[in-house]
């Protein structure tokens, strides 16, 4: 028979057991109590294996991150965030591949992932013998090719391991930074001809906003395929959705790059030190739905732009914020990060009554993690949750008053249920089998 596990939480005077949360009638004094909405983990149904949750450093002029830096971006006991994946430039000028040694080894040390991006090829293999836009030139595919395994081997050298490697960052939107414009058939072409002889995992195209239509374009040639490993994307304006093509040839997808930061980037745009912190969490809010929606929708993994800046995970020493000290959006991110580790597979969750959560599960040979979303300004009274096995549980919560917080549990061996979910937040539930 299947168990269930309830788990009650209690916040400020609210009831904490179901059995002092009736309702009374004044007349009569009878006294009811609400059904619980119930969802259902499913083990059976399977669906994406998770690479994990990262983020991007070490750009241009941001510095390299101390080594009390990786370690509480990295690390994984209780005050750290738990990431997995590092995403960094390709320098187009091999003088300043050393630039990046330093934070590489350190996050090599720790046994992250490293996910390697050219935003341009070196100047003289373009159409414009300049870094800002133009495209690689056909007679010079060879050539980057060469580039590429050169850094490639520069990193393996000084003990570093590229696990990924980009063919080229954002190829379908003109910019007026480093940039190389690619169509998807030029795309095509060079993986067709070089991707196999590439010593790392291909990631492309790396698209502004997942375009549906240059992925797609990928998968017209058996050789593009066979040469192609991970499709990425980032998902600035549109791209949330399912990579149908992807999924039907086997390959991960990987969200590769997403920044909000209240538009501070914006010239006249108000600093960001002049916004409460309860619109900045509801930011925070979008930023986890997004990643709610990319599990949903069968990605392996979600990659985060800088790791450190005054928005981000930890401060830069920027806009108000203590350089090194995690922020409450680090907290925030690490409820996926931190205790939905590579490996885990999303199972199927059943939601009963059609409640207004977003509930994404997860599973391990020795856990199941539930993430909780409730992004609405409603508390979502009694909420029950039926899984397999269940040998203990513990939670952890965000809220605006929050960050990552044990919440305290009452469990037995029939069910586990929340007295509610608290508006505007993220819980984590972690159920020892």
């Amino acid at each position: 028979m299947t168990k269930m596990i309830l788990i009650a939480l209690c916040l400020a005077t609210s009831c904490f057991f179901l059995n002092s949360c009736s309702n009374s009638n004044d007349e009569g004094g009878d006294t009811r109590v609400t059904p619980a909405k119930v969802f259902t983990i499913d083990t059976s149904i399977k669906y994406q294996t998770i690479t994990g949750f990262g983020g991007a450093n070490r750009m241009w002029t941001s510095e390299n991150l101390s080594t009390s830096e990786v370690q509480n971006i990295f690390g994984t006991a209780d005050t750290e965030l738990g990431l997995t994946i590092f995403r960094e430039r390709i320098p187009p000028v091999q003088a300043d591949w050393t630039i990046m040694l330093p934070t590489l080894k350190a996050v090599q040390a720790k046994g992250i992932k490293i996910l390697a991006s050219p935003w341009s090829p070196p100047a003289n293999l373009k159409s414009n013998n300049d870094l800002v836009g133009g495209h690689l030139l056909p007679e010079n595919y060879e050539a980057y090719k060469n580039h590429l395994n050169d850094y490639i081997s520069f990193m393996a050298n000084n003990g570093v391991t590229i696990y990924a490697i980009s063919i080229q960052n954002e190829p379908d939107i003109q910019v007026s930074y480093e940039s190389c414009d690619w169509t998807a058939t030029q795309m095509a072409d060079y993986i067709k001809a070089y991707g196999s002889q590439i010593n790392a995992k291909i990631v492309a195209p790396e698209s502004f906003k997942f375009d549906q239509s240059y992925v797609n374009a990928l998968f017209n040639d058996t050789e593009v395929i066979n040469n192609l490993d991970i499709v990425g994307g980032h998902i600035y304006g549109s791209g949330l959705d399912f990579i149908s093509k992807a999924e039907q040839n086997d390959k991960e997808i990987w969200m590769t790059e997403y920044l909000l930061n209240l538009n501070t980037g914006n010239a006249g745009a108000p600093a960001w030190s002049l916004y409460g912190e309860d619109i900045i969490w509801n930011e925070t809010l979008t930023m986890l739905e997004t990643i709610h929606k990319a599990m949903d929708f069968n990605w392996n993994a979600y990659i985060w732009w800088y790791i450190k800046r005054y928005y981000s995970f930890i401060g830069d020493g920027t806009q108000g914020t203590e350089s090194g000290k995690i922020l409450k959006r680090g907290y925030a991110f690490s409820h996926f990060s931190k205790y939905v580790r590579p490996g885990y597979v999303r199972v199927q969750v059943n939601n009963e009554d059609n409640v207004d959560l977003k509930v994404t599960a997860y599973e391990s040979n020795t856990e199941i993690v539930i993430e909780i979303l409730n992004t609405s300004s409603l508390n979502t009274d009694k909420v029950q949750f039926k899984v397999p096995s269940m040998s203990s549980a513990m939670a952890y919560q965000s809220t605006l008053e929050k960050n990552r917080e044990p919440i305290a549990l009452t469990t037995n061996t029939d069910n586990v249920q929340f007295s509610f979910v608290p508006k505007k937040s993220i819980t984590t539930v972690i159920v020892k089998k």
